[in-house]
């Protein structure tokens, strides 16, 4: 039993060896953690169905919808996080990185509780391949759950995370994330209060969870 606690308590700390285990290891972890915010966001979004506030602003009525962005907005969201997942060289700002992104998903959950609001999504999705993806997602997404943006907010915190890790990836997720703040709006999918609540979010379950740890600690070997 000693034994046992003892490779697990090495597995945690520095995760196993060699370098496709180890990217393996950070990518089952990764995706461990999306699964919960995955429960979060969808049993917070069907507890608010029939109730929702219109946080529509001129801002918001102005920005036109760009079909086409939608690959930016969702599987480019998705392979980014994927990316940041396997990319971490330092396992501290990982776990740092993964517990401040499921604060930052409860905190909105609750919120979706309390305050649902929906944003009015298109009369038409446009044709082919992108209007059909669109329309998919439109029948997976729940609509009543936009304020904060938990895509900002996850994207902002991997972005700060990588940063922090200092690898050179981090320039990918400083993208990743840009593209999620502004495709928000040209998919139709988040009322500008939305984005900046969800950036507030990020900077805010960022520094709880960083505020004890060093810039630019060691990577783990």
């Amino acid at each position: 039993m000693d034994r046992v606690k003892s490779a697990l308590r090495k597995l945690i700390s520095e995760g196993p060896d060699g370098t496709v285990a180890r990217l393996a290891y950070q990518l089952v972890v990764g995706l461990g953690a999306a699964g919960i915010l995955s429960l979060c966001y969808f049993n917070a979004s069907a507890a608010g169905v029939g109730r929702s506030v219109d946080l529509m602003s001129a801002f918001d009525a102005s920005v036109p919808f760009i079909p086409w962005t939608w690959w930016i907005y969702f599987p480019g969201y998705i392979g980014g996080l994927l990316l940041s997942m396997v990319s971490f060289k330092n396992l501290d700002t990982y776990y740092r990185t993964l517990g401040a992104v499921l604060v930052a998903q409860a905190f909105c959950a609750l919120i979706f509780l309390m305050y649902p609001s929906d944003f009015p999504r298109p009369v038409d999705a446009g044709p082919g391949l992108t209007g059909d993806a669109i329309r998919w997602f439109w029948t997976v997404d729940p609509p009543n759950n936009t304020f904060p943006s938990t895509h900002v907010a996850v994207s902002v915190i991997a972005a700060l995370g990588m940063w922090r890790d200092g690898n050179r990836m981090r320039y990918v997720a400083a993208v990743m994330a840009l593209g999620v703040i502004i495709t928000v709006h040209t998919t139709k999918q988040h009322y500008l209060v939305d984005t900046i609540g969800g950036i507030c979010v990020a900077l805010l379950a960022f520094r709880v969870f960083f505020r004890s740890a060093p810039a630019g600690a060691p990577a783990l070997a």
